[in-house]
């Protein structure tokens, strides 16, 4: 069986890019969260430049550009009940209407 010290020692960029994987899985448990790239990068245990870099280069968009994408992902699905765009707008993590529009 693999463990992640045995997969960071064979594997070792393999093993990096299982944590830029975790990280996104980060975002999409946590999209309404109030959430920056600390806090993501944290969760990789990256410094946030070198984060930034690896998860562009892995998925061709930055972090924030995802995070925006998972949440108007959601909040499409939202607004096909009767909530009211403040409350989608709010229920999906973003801090005012106008990032929202």
């Amino acid at each position: 069986m693999l463990t992640a010290k045995s997969l960071k020692t064979m594997h070792p960029k393999m093993y990096m890019y299982k944590r830029i994987v975790d990280a996104k899985q980060f975002m999409d448990k946590h999209y309404a969260d109030k959430i920056d790239l600390n806090k993501i990068a944290g969760s990789a245990h990256f410094s946030k430049y070198h984060f930034l870099r690896l998860f562009k280069e892995s998925f061709g968009k930055s972090p924030h550009q995802y995070l925006t994408d998972v949440r108007i992902h959601h909040a499409k699905k939202l607004l096909q009940g009767e909530q009211s765009l403040a409350q989608v707008c709010f229920a999906v993590g973003f801090e005012s209407i106008t990032s929202f529009a």
